[in-house]
């Protein structure tokens, strides 16, 4: 038995075991949860409204730590509004991109949380906040609160190069997942049509800009998605033209990592055949290929995916209060605004440090469900008149998914890679994805690319 078959047989084995737990946590939550009984609110003048905006991980997870907080407490109304009436599990966005996981997968209603909480939730797009009347502005009129959580994510920062937001592929939205997957399908079909070489290499070039743990991610997946799948329905190609290239403006790419796995994803992404420019800042874009920004270097390509940058929504940004790197708001050591120790904001919208080291937090998942514990504490504690604690943060660590059967890890001091970081990863993601039917479906799909090829169809949106 050769090398590649005993790792098929190994990922299927830990994907089918994930899948046999995810199964029977699924049961036994289906026969042993209730709905919650909810305590019938007190009259509107009678009661307060705590009103968090955004149902990303920081928003959903600081509703429903103050659900579990507040669901005896008659005189408090706790309502969630975000635009989408989903939560989408952003880190398994590369996996949508590479088509190893279908897109409704990592998307889950809001509203089926309610089966068994007690907040409220409305689908509406937040317009503005007024700090003074202590009023949030939406599409569908205005929302009152006595406390307020600002939790409305980030969008792309594409640092004002002109024509990038229009010309690039954002990567932020399961629809721009999609919309990139298309995308590279439609260029390999016509790549198969083209008969002058520089075009289609143009065409089989891409350029991911960014080389922060979702460049490198998405990297990984488009790799996997061209090279195992895209190979088998193009064999007119020569897939040594295909280039995939990530370009980095720092010296190294994953800033925040221990240097010797640096090197250790380094090793592996060129393996694969990932072109890693760093020290490149990319400063202007066209139909056809991107410059750096000196203008030494030009790389024809048809496809700029950006992952470089973020920054605070323009709700946040428009407020008037002091504001840190991104326009986020700046935050005391109770995720309060300074001038307004009613509102609360973490996230992207919170201009937050490590109080051990004073280093700027990470905007990813994990440090925003870590700051939704002590937000959700800390309104607690406003409403019934008690101290706030200040925030400590322990950071766990980091992991990144190299592609199929590879990644790198750091867990408290603990430093993997390969087979075994890859199963810790998909461990630990799994763990986090909401729904016991999600966590089944998306096994599913990880246990069917063991065997199976990814599908390559590319998916219209309706």
């Amino acid at each position: 038995m050769n090398r590649a078959t005993n790792q098929v047989i190994r990922a299927a084995l830990a994907t089918a075991a994930l899948g046999v737990a995810a199964t029977a946590l699924g049961a036994w939550r289906a026969q042993h949860q209730r709905a919650r009984r909810c305590v019938p609110l007190l009259p509107a003048a009678e009661r307060r409204r705590v009103v968090v905006l955004g149902g990303g991980f920081g928003g959903l997870y600081t509703t429903m730590r103050l659900d579990d907080a507040l669901h005896k407490d008659p005189a408090v109304e706790l309502l969630l509004t975000d635009r989408h009436n989903y939560h989408l599990f952003t880190p398994m966005l590369p996996l949508v991109a590479g088509g190893l996981v279908e897109a409704r997968h990592v998307i889950y209603p809001v509203r089926r949380l309610l089966r068994r909480r007690c907040f409220t939730f409305r689908e509406s797009e937040v317009r503005a906040v007024d700090l003074e009347r202590r009023q949030v502005e939406t599409l569908d009129g205005p929302l009152s609160y006595d406390c307020l959580v600002l939790a409305l994510g980030g969008v792309t920062n594409f640092f004002s190069i002109p024509r990038m937001p229009e010309l690039s592929f954002p990567f932020k939205t399961v629809a721009d997942a999609v919309r990139l997957r298309n995308h590279i399908i439609d260029m390999f079909e016509r790549a198969a049509v083209e008969p002058e070489p520089q075009m289609r290499r143009e065409l089989l070039t891409f350029v991911i800009v960014g080389g922060g743990p979702t460049g490198v991610e998405l990297a990984a997946s488009l790799h996997d998605f061209m090279h195992h799948s895209l190979v088998e329905e193009y064999p007119a190609l020569d897939f040594s033209e295909v280039r995939l290239i990530l370009a980095e403006a720092r010296e190294r790419i994953l800033p925040n990592f221990p240097e010797d796995l640096v090197k250790v994803a380094e090793r592996t992404l060129r393996r694969k055949g990932v072109d890693i420019h760093t020290g490149t800042t990319i400063g202007a874009i066209e139909p056809d290929r991107v410059l750096t920004k000196d203008g030494d270097q030009a790389i024809p390509t048809h496809t700029v995916i950006w992952v470089a940058g973020i920054q605070a929504s323009p709700v946040v940004a428009d407020l008037p209060v002091a504001k840190g790197r991104g326009g986020a708001a700046v935050v005391n050591e109770y995720f309060q605004l300074p001038d307004y120790p009613e509102v609360f904001a973490l996230g992207d919208n919170a201009s937050c440090a490590d109080p051990r080291t004073g280093v700027p937090l990470p905007a990813d998942a994990k440090v925003a469900i870590r700051q939704a514990d002590w937000v959700a504490k800390n309104v607690v504690h406003r409403l019934r008149g008690e101290p706030l604690e200040r925030f400590q943060y322990q950071p766990i660590g980091d992991m990144i998914s190299l592609g199929t059967w590879n990644a790198v890890a750091d867990i408290r001091g603990v430093k993997l890679s390969g087979f075994p970081a890859w199963v810790l990863w998909r461990t630990y993601y799994l763990g986090r994805l909401l729904g016991a039917e999600n966590k089944v479906r998306v096994i599913g799909d990880w246990l069917l690319e063991s065997f199976f090829e990814r599908d390559t169809a590319r998916v219209e949106a309706a």
